[in-house]
């Protein structure tokens, strides 16, 4: 039988990599999985990526012998394991700089990032990945914050004051009532007259509030509905009730409107008026101003008070209140030190001011040394002499011994307030840090650009690459483990691919890990210590020599 020639319709592969690679498919993004430094319109875009990608065909054509046997592969497989190399040395070299800067970054501004890892619309933080982080002692300065609070030296976050008006025989004072309720806004009265519709059509009352706005009303008997400038009147017809009640109505309107921050309630003839700003800011405020006597102005605003002041601590109602310190004021005593004829380098004696006086009367001493005295002797009027104290008992300041006529008429307390690990207090310096840097995902840093990549990691792209290439031809040389040609068969080399890829991936991320590891901030500090000891070392072996002049 005679052997059939073959006569196939091709020579080649009908996928095959071509020896060189084309600038105009690596300048297509659609060539790309993410096209994150091939796109034009991103902020890491690079032409001289776009020839890289370029280079790695030949490169890979090259190594896997291309020019023997065909490599089943196209110009975009080798663009997407470029792309791929950049991407992985990028995302290994920013664990590396969130090692040596993140301790000193935490609490700074973070940023948002898109689908690639970018930042979107802050060029503010863009490159932080590359620039060398200030030291200052991150986490370390906030435990050192938090330690000064608790030792009364210092901190960042607020220490408030409130003070308590002491009442002679009352021993207790809420603590929760002077720090957490609203403040009291001023109020004032008028009393509606019984009037007839021609005694007050068109007349006007006028009313200031503390935010320098005000609203004349005017008198109308032509309707009874009351707006924020009219004062319905056609049913209040010598009826003092219903006429209070449509000035409650026209004021409250306006407080709707936003022209005036009064609000008003009625109740027979008399309209109480109540400033929207509380406290004492409130008071200042004296003018309501009526044409006649359409209503008497029984009393201006007055009684707001405020004893707390500070920001409004309420939306705290659930935190606990950490008191610092309760304390009194007096005038100061160091006036006594010195006595009526007394000054500097002028000494008194012991009746005057007892151990902190001079020895000797004849002594004549250095200022200073009056003033140390006299500090000491004000400190110790203040540590010994103060005769109160306290406790706290069920949120109840209980003051000791009870107040009398001749007790202070009023103390002071300082507090803190105890926020959760992540929450936000009113007037603490650090709660924008609530909301900053906190772990490396927050951390600032994008892709690395591709131009400030240098020679050593260029090289490590291109092997990660080809690592990349070995492991996509040997998952298509593994759709079929043998190919079948007459009188024989043909064993493909997938399995080998996929272990010599796997095997090179491994040991490119630790060669490129353990390099890195040894050139953090502290390995750095670490091996200039050894230097600047063996150099120490080497110096007290070499003899100093005498000096002849």
């Amino acid at each position: 039988m005679a052997v059939p020639t073959l006569t196939p319709s091709s020579t080649t592969s009908a996928v095959r990599l071509p020896e060189t690679g084309s600038i105009t498919s690596a300048q297509t993004v659609a060539n790309y999985p993410l096209g994150v430094y091939a796109d034009s319109t991103t902020s890491v875009y690079d032409a001289s990526f776009i020839s890289g990608a370029v280079d790695q065909v030949n490169y890979t054509y090259r190594k896997l012998g291309g020019d023997v046997l065909d490599i089943e592969l196209t110009q975009k497989n080798i663009f997407a394991a470029y792309e791929e190399s950049v991407l992985e040395y990028s995302y290994i070299l920013n664990i590396h700089q969130a090692k040596n800067s993140l301790g000193s970054a935490l609490g700074g501004p973070t940023g948002s990032f898109d689908q690639d890892g970018q930042l979107s619309g802050s060029e503010v933080l863009s490159d932080l990945g590359l620039r060398l982080p200030r030291f200052n002692y991150g986490y370390a300065k906030m435990v050192g914050d938090r330690t000064s609070i608790e030792t009364g030296i210092g901190g960042i976050s607020p220490i408030y004051s409130a003070s308590i008006d002491l009442t002679t025989g009352q021993q207790d004072y809420d603590l929760d009532n002077i720090i957490r309720t609203t403040e009291i806004a001023a109020t004032a009265t008028i009393t509606a007259l019984s009037k007839t519709a021609g005694e007050v059509n068109t007349r006007t009352l006028t009313i200031y509030d503390a935010e320098s706005n005000s609203v004349q009303f005017t008198i109308d008997n032509t309707t009874d509905t009351s707006t924020a400038t009219i004062i319905g009147f056609s049913n209040a017809n010598s009826n003092a009730t219903q006429f209070a009640t449509n000035i409650a109505a026209a004021i409250n309107a306006a407080k709707t409107a936003g022209t005036l921050n009064i609000s008003a309630t009625s109740s027979d003839a008399v309209v109480t008026l109540t400033m929207s700003t509380p406290g004492t800011s409130g008071n200042s405020v004296t003018d309501i101003a009526v044409t006649d006597s359409a209503v008497t102005i029984t009393s201006q605003f007055a009684g707001g008070e405020n004893q707390y002041f500070g920001p409004d601590l309420r939306n705290h109602a659930n935190n606990r209140i950490m008191v610092r310190r309760v304390y009194f004021k007096t005038p100061h005593s160091m006036w006594r030190f010195y006595g009526y004829y007394g000054g500097l380098n002028s000494v008194g004696n012991m009746s005057t001011y007892g151990m902190f006086a001079d020895d000797s009367t004849f002594e004549v001493v250095p200022p200073w040394q009056n003033k140390m005295q006299a500090m000491a002797y004000e400190d110790a009027i203040y540590t010994r002499n103060s005769h109160y104290s306290y406790e706290i008992k069920n949120n109840n300041l209980r003051i000791y011994p009870r107040p009398t006529l001749g007790s202070p008429s009023k103390m002071y307390v300082e507090f803190s307030v105890e926020v959760g690990a992540f929450d936000t207090v009113s007037g603490s310096l650090d709660n924008a840090a609530r909301t900053g840097i906190n772990n490396m995902n927050t951390l600032p840093f994008t892709n690395l650009p591709y131009k400030k990549i240098n020679a050593i990691g260029k090289q490590w792209i291109r092997r990660f690459a080809l690592s990349l290439t070995k492991e996509m031809l040997g998952q298509v040389r593994g759709k079929f483990a043998t190919i079948p040609i007459p009188g024989e068969s043909v064993n493909l080399n997938a399995s080998d691919l996929l272990a010599q890829a796997k095997e090179e991936q491994e040991k490119l991320r630790e060669e490129l890990k353990t390099v890195l590891d040894e050139m953090t901030y502290q390995k750095l500090a670490e091996q200039e210590a050894t230097m600047a000891k063996s150099v120490s070392e080497t110096f007290q072996t070499i003899p100093n020599f005498i000096f002849t002049g």
